[in-house]
């Protein structure tokens, strides 16, 4: 006859040990989600088959120190399964919610799992925390709804906000930096391309618009001008170019995009004369 499998003891000490592992990993996830793509300690229990374990008590922590307190008692080896699988979870989920987890949070879950004879103190401080926080990521349809209420010059609220609203990001740009080239080569009547194009048309005065600017500082706003539309060239047209380009995050594209409007601002009407 098979011998029943061995049941911890858990005393006085032991249930402290417990509560306070429970406390620490409670903000490390949710319990259960209504969303079958969160990891939740539920769904980390239930691949290890012993989702039961957290039945019961309807608040989180009674039902983390239930959950926590079967494990020890039953499978000596299945709380390292469990910590290997919460961490990195509670890693990506933290920073989803904008509050990374931090490296005291996992040097206090380290420390309190010694004390519970289960040593991860070597495991645990190799663990890669990312402590910058996401940026807020905002709709397309919302920037969208943007470049379309802002004063966009007349070149861009076309066709290229068209690409943009279209999901076309990538392209909305290129065809923005193809459109203000055009516009350059108009006003300054020089038939060259790229970085060449702008060094030559704004190498001297006449391409660029500079009302409102005092007389002196005409000069270095015509330099710093030139060098961020040869910026433009190589850094932006080039390389949005090839169609193999990765396809940047509508966020990025919309700052391009107001940047290129204006630069627009700054060139010389075409219909105006040097």
């Amino acid at each position: 006859m098979a011998r029943a499998p061995a049941v911890r003891r858990i005393t006085a000490p032991v249930r402290e040990g417990i509560n306070r592992l429970a406390g620490i990993l409670y903000d490390f996830l949710p319990l259960s989600s209504r969303s079958p793509n969160t990891t939740t300690f539920r769904s980390i229990f239930a691949e290890s088959g012993v989702e039961t374990y957290l039945d019961g008590p309807s608040n989180k922590r009674q039902a983390l120190e239930q959950g926590l307190s079967e494990l020890l008692r039953r499978h000596p080896k299945l709380p390292f399964t469990v910590v290997r699988k919460v961490v990195p979870a509670a890693v990506e989920y933290r920073k989803y919610r904008r509050n990374p987890l931090k490296r005291a949070e996992v040097a206090s879950l380290s420390e309190c799992l010694g004390e519970l004879g289960i040593d991860m103190r070597a495991e645990l401080a190799d663990v890669e925390l990312d402590q910058r926080l996401p940026r807020v990521t905002v709709p397309p349809g919302e920037l969208t709804r943007r470049l379309r209420g802002y004063d966009l010059d007349a070149t861009l609220a076309s066709e290229p906000v068209e690409l943009f609203a279209n999901g076309h990001f990538n392209e909305a740009v290129r065809k923005a930096t193809e459109r203000f080239e055009d516009q350059v080569r108009e006003v300054s009547g020089i038939t060259a391309h790229g970085r060449d194009l702008m060094a030559r048309a704004f190498g001297a005065s006449g391409t660029i618009d500079t009302t409102g600017l005092q007389p002196e500082n005409e000069e270095d706003f015509r330099d710093g001008y030139k060098f961020l539309a040869m910026g433009v060239m190589a850094a932006v047209r080039n390389v949005f170019s090839h169609g193999d380009e990765e396809r940047r995050s509508p966020e990025e594209c919309f700052e391009m995009l107001l940047f290129l409007n204006w630069m627009f601002r700054a060139l010389r009407p075409s219909d105006q004369e040097g």
